[in-house]
């Protein structure tokens, strides 16, 4: 097994940064001459992306003579000529982000969020020293119950809510309360941090295939799954909502297997749809659906507050297990009184129209420039585009990130081949910029894509 380590923040494509990283292990000659190369399906699932990828770096790799290809024996490394020296460069400074994961640092309430720490402290409350409740502040926990009723239409008690130091923590977390011995199904294309901390965990995975835009619940009951991590209400990273027929035969295979489904609702504070369907945890009767959410996507990822609603059964196993919130209490005394005060309800309202207005942007350059077909939905942070070009994805993707645009391919998100058929679709986030900096980004894609083809 190759001991490299993807980056997942680097501006080089997923195929270049294996490539290099292959070179670097053959010249510190960790990968000796005569030796096979892990196949090409091996290499995929250490590194968690796509054997089109990985196909990418082999064919690359005997065109440029380093490799020789045996007829169903494999890849080895050739010996006879010297492997060129991998130039240490350092990643083009972004100047246009359209990644998924951005935010726009202009559009955080400074001022409030400083008025209420100030208060905060004043107060000089001893819970605020103290390790505190495991779930977190009950306060916080009756705020987030006020707002996920209003909002979400989900009945909780403040009892069953968990706040959490990220969703990656509270990932973690299950594991645990869920064990390890359950087979826990992900989503193909989906969300690839959730599958690796999955998988750091301990746990075992099984991506399932989506149909008409949700998991394929028929797989799930082949796959003898014990647990489904999705994202129903815009699926990630195809933004299709789940439709009604799909949830109700979700929670019909959660209830008959005694599975858990983990619903991932993230952005749905962002939704422009008049009519939303209701998340499952509000379809929920039998206490199988795990609740999660964020509030990174809707103030700022560096506060790293998420939070889950557990089923009554898993909250006791929760407290015998747990001692502590990872969440400090300042800032969960700070939030509290943004959410009682109604900031948070008032900076919702206010991004929802900023998001709508650079959406309206977006997919109006699109199609002045003529950059591709927009795969439009009807909420989310973030579109999806199918470049006109003969390039794929991850080329697109690398010609974008030398040029200082920054972006990723759907195909990044996917771990099963057929998965990867629409390889010139890429994923433009909107919550980074404002609209005079999406025009001139859409402009620079236009340049380097289309006009030097």
């Amino acid at each position: 097994m190759l001991s490299i380590q993807l980056d997942e923040h680097s501006s080089l494509s997923l195929s270049e940064q294996i490539y290099r990283l292959i070179l670097r292990e053959i010249e510190a000659q960790h990968i000796l001459p005569g030796e096979r190369m892990p196949s090409r399906r091996e290499l995929a699932e250490q590194l968690k992306v796509s054997t089109t990828t990985v196909e990418t770096v082999y064919e690359h790799l005997v065109d440029e003579g380093i490799c020789e290809s045996h007829p169903r024996s494999g890849l080895y490394v050739l010996g006879d000529r010297p492997v060129p020296t991998v130039k240490h460069v350092s990643a083009k400074p972004v100047r246009w982000d359209f990644g998924i994961g951005a935010m726009d640092p202009a559009q955080f309430p400074y001022s409030t969020w400083a008025k209420l720490m100030r208060i905060v402290l004043s107060e000089q409350s001893d819970e605020l020293l103290r390790t505190g409740n495991p779930q977190g502040s009950a306060g916080l926990r009756i705020e987030i119950a006020k707002m996920v009723q209003r909002v979400r239409g989900i009945e909780v008690e403040p009892e069953r809510i968990v706040l959490a130091a990220g969703t990656d923590i509270l990932v973690a977390i299950l594991i645990t309360l869920l064990g390890r011995e359950r087979l826990f199904a992900v989503e193909d294309p989906g969300y690839s941090r959730a599958r690796r901390i999955l998988i750091a965990g301990g746990a075992r995975i099984a991506p399932i295939p989506l149909m008409d835009g949700a998991i394929n619940v028929r797989e799930l009951y082949q796959a003898g799954a014990g647990a489904a991590y999705v994202t129903p209400g815009r699926q990630f990273p195809t933004g299709q909502e789940m439709s009604m027929d799909c949830r109700k035969r979700l929670m019909r295979w959660a209830k008959e297997t005694g599975a858990y489904i983990l619903e991932d609702d993230y952005e749905s504070e962002f939704s422009f749809s008049e009519k939303p369907l209701p998340p499952l945890t509000a379809l929920d009767e039998d206490g199988r659906v795990v609740y999660i959410n964020t509030f990174a996507r809707t103030l700022a990822p560096g506060l790293r507050i998420s939070y889950m609603i557990l089923p009554e059964t898993l909250r006791g196993r929760y407290l015998d297990l747990y001692s502590a919130c990872s969440v400090p209490g300042f800032e969960q005394a700070t939030l509290e009184k943004f959410m009682a005060g109604g900031y948070y309800e008032r900076h919702i309202k206010r991004m929802r129209q900023i998001y709508r207005e650079r959406l309206a942007c977006l997919e109006a350059e699109i199609n002045r420039l003529q950059l591709g077909e927009l795969h439009k939905n009807r909420s989310g942070l973030f579109e999806l585009l199918s470049v006109h070009s003969t390039k794929s994805a991850e080329q697109l993707t690398a010609i974008a990130a030398d040029a200082g645009v920054k972006m990723t391919a759907l195909s990044e998100y996917s771990v099963l081949p057929e998965q990867t058929a629409e390889n010139r679709t890429v994923l433009l986030g909107l919550a980074g910029m404002d609209e005079a900096k999406i025009r001139e980004g859409l402009e620079m894609l236009k340049k380097v894509w289309l006009d030097k083809a």
